[in-house]
């Protein structure tokens, strides 16, 4: 680049320097302005590449996603060679419609672009002068993050690019189906169903490019609709595309298939297929050995009418999907691609709000401890479909319940700019429809109580308008939240604003109640709502504006727990005055659903380095040890009872951090893990060949596996442990505990398939007082905790959740180590880049800590110990740069024992006792 063009970079930078408001498109301008002055040609490769490196100076760096392929097929990438010479129209209408309606940034839309091109260059070629094939992908993105945003893009680009049948299949809920239909009207359409008048995307298309046709609007494929079709041509290579939004629904599903496959429709059409939350209905769950279930069957025979078909699942959790026999060539396995999108910095999700396992969310208002032992008499986190509160004595709605109300109607109010925008709250406590039916009756009679008083006694003499001042100055003003509003005007504001307000109840049985209390069945265009449900509330329901949220309930399954976080997503201008009231035990939930999810990510980049494929991507999920010991398959079931052999569940502990978390305290825990501590220290100080070392720990190398299998085999953590407590088998609604452990798994396993490598055990050492009974120096550590009454445990819980931090690693790791560790660590680096054969050889390491409880929250319980501290856990499973076949971190359960046989058997005949799905 010439010395004048340098020039004109460092003017443009001077006079962008003090312009906040910076896009690409300013950057351009200005430099060509400068460029000009100069006597320079802007239509020339010097001009671009200014124009990047300005944009790198002053532009936030556009999320880039991760994209698996099937390597043998990155060939038939087309896009590239079809772009140069196309404009793109309905793309480029719905990127002004996102940027200038929905208020979309720059980086958003670079983001989108990118991501949309990538996914849309590994369908099929459109073009009728290229081979037909048949293409199955899977795109992968967060929990309310801009899914639907994608596949809107996704669809408008395709028909750009010739593509010319568009369906897209919803959940089995209708109303769910009508919220995508209405997005798919704005968004890709862009005109409205009946009157025709532009609306959306259709206020920035050009004149004379193609609407395309809608299939469904009111109705999906119903009787009726059927019979107004039956003359409608089907979609050709000339005629304008078609679209269909469906539920996944047998019936709907197998008419549409008919209507669709018809001698008139040329079999080598490109058709795009859009599976969204496409872990739900569509996986086959049948038995080996029959058909598939009907959705299954129904999507299969989809995707086969055209030659030229593209099948998109979409969804944030992809643990179903990748499950998928990817043998069975016609079944949904996203062989072809999976396409993870970045996370937008806006976005926020469970990380930002609670943090994961090594920090806790960001500080602030917006999480809110509910107080179970007070809540638990009103509602137990644990009842029946059965449970009737006025039994109980109770026949008004909780106190926490109420404030959290009341908070939602003060926020209402104190938005920005919302008197014409839908606000919304909520309310999640129970999977039984009838409980929620309760639950509505109670927040319905709050709700018009409050109304009440503002319309007819709105002074502070009213406790209704003393609970209302309460929930503005405890939970608002006293963070500075409150948008300059004084109490009296937000008072008087709420006066007004009373007939905005509506409860609905949302579930499977909801349209009685509905009716009975004269909710609406379409919602007002500013109208405050508070939903109360269940899972109906979950996947894949949009709530506008949601503000406030209680959430009371007791999930564990990461992919479900985040499915019902509707609050994650963006909140434009008010995200300050977000609340969500939950439980303790959720909290520490929805950060260990976060770390799985973030490491799927982060092992997805590392095998998108490594040219890896869709199916190993599955191979590595299906072995990640996060994921459980669960019956997925009634055959596997039955081989089990037969006393068949085979694998019941294999794991891969390598890169994993593998540490106890849930630290039992019963006494004969306590008493069984000290005489398995007592055995392993005789074994090593008697065994010939190990070796000690005592600084700056006392370490013993050289352990002969069978030392550290025998420890492993007795020594057990606190239930539900991943690692180090006894395994949960699982299979439905029912649990069992293996008398095993992961951590005894793996060290069998290794003993069978890497008998010659030997371990280190290390003790490591605190700030505590010294251990005794030991011969050696020894030190307690202290960690934050709570307890968990009903399982007689501590679970770690603090600013981490963890039982080691990185720096005990990397001094045992520097202790061991035959070549020299970096000098220092940075705050960037994971204790896993120390897990490193460099650096620990071949051996595991088996760290043991006694910790020190120190309690946190309300449930204080004296820890029953001799003073020595509680004995924990961690294990290092070195890991080799390049892959050298040891297989160091398999781990594997198998069918044929007879404990395992045992338990089979028993949580299948509980499961048929008492066979309890969710309602909802």
């Amino acid at each position: 680049m010439t010395d004048l063009w340098d020039e004109a970079i460092r003017r443009t930078r001077n006079a962008l320097s003090s312009n906040s408001l910076r896009d690409e498109e300013l950057i351009g301008g200005m430099l060509r302005v400068f460029a000009s002055n100069l006597g320079l040609n802007c239509d020339t490769d010097e001009y671009a590449n200014a124009v990047r490196q300005l944009r790198d100076m002053f532009l936030e760096k556009i999320p880039e996603g991760t994209t698996l392929t099937d390597n043998g097929e990155t060939a038939w990438e087309w896009l590239p060679a079809l772009k140069p010479g196309l404009d793109p129209q309905r793309w480029l209408a719905y990127w002004q419609y996102l940027q200038k309606s929905q208020n979309a940034d720059f980086v958003q839309l670079q983001s989108l672009d990118r991501s949309t091109d990538r996914i849309l260059s590994l369908l099929p070629d459109p073009r009728r002068d290229h081979a037909a094939v048949r293409r199955k992908g899977l795109i992968l993105g967060d929990v309310q993050s801009g899914k639907t945003r994608t596949y809107m893009a996704l669809m408008n680009k395709a028909v750009d690019y010739g593509y010319k049948m568009i369906v897209v299949l919803t959940s089995s809920d209708e109303g769910l189906r009508r919220q995508t239909q209405e997005r798919i009207d704005s968004d890709f359409l862009g005109v409205r169903q009946v009157s025709r008048e532009p609306m959306g995307i259709g206020e920035y298309i050009k004149r004379g490019v193609p609407i395309p046709v809608s299939l469904t609007n009111e109705d999906d494929f119903t009787t009726p609709s059927i019979k107004a079709l039956q003359g409608l041509p089907r979609p050709g290579w000339d005629d304008r595309p078609l679209v269909a939004v469906m539920k996944k629904n047998s019936k709907v599903l197998g008419k549409f298939n008919k209507w669709l496959d018809s001698p008139e429709l040329s079999k080598d059409l490109p058709m795009l297929i859009i599976d969204d939350e496409s872990d739900y209905a569509s996986v086959n769950s049948a038995k080996e050995d029959e058909t598939p279930t009907a959705i299954n069957g129904l999507l299969r025979a989809l995707c086969n009418i055209s030659e030229r078909s593209a099948y998109v699942a979409v969804t944030a959790t992809p643990f179903a999907n990748v499950f998928i026999d990817d043998e069975i060539e016609e079944d949904l396995f996203p062989r072809d691609f999976i396409h993870i999108l970045p996370t937008p910095p806006a976005y926020i999700g469970a990380r930002k709000l609670f943090g994961d396992l090594d920090e806790t969310g960001q500080p602030g208002p917006c999480v809110r401890l509910l107080d179970e032992d007070e809540l638990t008499d009103w509602l137990p986190l644990s009842h029946n479909k059965e449970y009737r509160f006025d039994d109980n004595g109770w026949h008004a709605l909780n106190r926490q319940v109420a404030y959290a109300v009341d908070c939602f109607l003060v926020a209402c109010i104190l938005r920005p700019s919302a008197e014409n925008k839908r606000q919304s709250m909520l309310i999640h406590m129970s999977r039984f429809t009838a409980v929620q039916e309760q639950i509505a009756d109670m927040v319905n009679q709050h709700v018009g109580d409050v109304v009440s008083a503002l319309k007819f006694h709105p002074n502070e003499s009213d406790p209704r308008i003393q609970a209302l001042h309460r929930a503005y100055g405890e939970e608002y003003k006293a963070h500075g939240q409150t948008n300059e509003l004084s109490w009296q005007q937000v008072l008087h504001k709420m006066r007004l604003t009373t007939e905005r307000l509506q409860v609905r109840l949302v579930n499977s049985t909801a349209s009685k109640w509905n009716e009975t209390n004269q909710v609406p069945s379409d919602l007002a265009k500013n109208e405050c709502t508070i939903y109360v449900g269940g899972n109906r509330l979950s996947r894949g329901m949009t709530l506008e504006g949601l503000i406030c949220s209680v959430f009371y309930r007791n999930v564990t399954s990461a992919d479900t727990l985040l499915q019902m976080g509707r609050w994650f997503g963006y909140r434009p201008g008010y995200d300050d005055l977000q609340r969500i009231w939950l439980t303790d035990q959720s909290i520490a939930d929805f950060r260990y659903a976060c770390s799985i999810t973030e490491n799927l990510k982060e092992q997805a980049k590392k095998m998108e380095r490594q040219g890896q494929t869709p199916k190993q991507f599955g191979l590595a999920i299906m072995k990640n040890p996060e994921r459980g010991v669960r019956i997925t398959s009634a055959a596997k079931m039955r081989s089990a009872e037969e006393g068949g052999a085979g694998v019941l569940a294999s794991f891969d502990l390598e890169g994993t951090r593998i540490e106890a978390v849930r630290i039992g305290i019963t006494p004969n825990v306590l008493s069984a893990n000290d005489v398995a501590l007592n055995g392993l220290i005789d074994a090593c100080n008697s065994t010939p060949d190990v070796a000690i070392r005592d600084e700056p720990m006392h370490i013993y190398q050289h352990v002969p596996i069978d030392v550290v299998a025998e420890f492993l085999s007795q020594y057990r953590a606190g239930y539900d442990d991943t690692y180090f407590g006894c395994t949960l088998l699982q299979y439905k609604n029912q649990v069992r505990e293996l008398e095993t452990t992961k951590a005894f798994e793996y060290a069998k396993t290794q003993k069978k398939t890497n008998p010659d490598i030997c371990w280190n055990v290390a003790f490591i050492n605190g700030r505590g007082d010294p251990v005794s009974g030991v011969k050696f120096h020894w030190t307690q550590v202290e960690r934050k905790s709570t307890y968990d009454g009903e399982h007689e445990l501590f679970r770690l819980y603090g600013k981490s959740m963890r039982l080691a931090g990185k720096q005990d690693v990397r001094n045992v790791a520097k202790a061991i180590s035959p070549v020299p560790l970096p000098k220092k660590m940075t705050s960037s680096e994971s204790e896993i880049d120390y897990y490193l054969t460099k650096y620990f050889g071949s051996s595991p390491t088996l760290m043991l800590y006694r910790v020190h409880i120190k309690q946190d929250g309300k449930k204080i319980h004296p820890v029953m110990d001799d003073g020595d501290g509680v004995l924990a856990a961690k294990l290092v499973v070195p890991t080799d740069e390049i892959e050298d076949g040891r297989h160091r971190g398999d781990a594997t359960y198998y069918y044929n024992t007879v404990a395992s046989r045992q338990q089979y058997r028993a949580i299948r005949e509980q499961y048929d006792i008492d066979g309890e799905r969710e309602e909802d």
